[in-house]
């Protein structure tokens, strides 16, 4: 789990709050690649957080909104957020014809800690320090 900071002076905050459909994906990729271009993982990890919050949350419902929050650190370390608008915190059994369920291990294998923070509401993801 990962706590959730507060910025300081070694840190720099940007945040947007996007409608819930699914052609917001794609600016929340945009929007990872403007405030994070050091970090090449960090679009496809927004992109997998807002599908994921916009299928299986109420975001996707008319009306419905995700937030993308990015904190950097001096070092570096980014957290990168989405805030959904809740729903289930289980989901139904994998089968054989279901596409899902890959992209949380890919997110897990790309980053250096990750959790649901608070009330089951966001993602937050932990990107290293970009390489030198």
């Amino acid at each position: 789990m990962i706590p959730r900071q507060r910025p300081s002076e070694d840190q720099a905050t940007r945040s947007h709050t996007f409608p819930g459909s699914t052609d917001q994906v794609r600016e929340a990729r945009r929007f990872a690649r403007t405030h994070l271009p050091d970090h090449p993982d960090a679009e496809l990890i927004a992109s997998e957080l807002a599908t994921n919050a916009i299928a299986y949350t109420r975001t996707g419902a008319p009306g419905g909104t995700f937030t993308a929050t990015i904190l950097v650190r001096d070092d570096g370390t980014a957290y990168l957020e989405i805030t959904d608008q809740g729903g289930p915190t289980t989901f139904g059994p994998r089968t054989s014809t279901c596409e899902g369920g890959r992209g949380l291990p890919l997110i897990a294998a790309l980053i250096t800690a990750w959790g649901i923070k608070g009330d089951h509401t966001g993602r937050t993801a932990e990107l290293p320090p970009p390489s030198r």
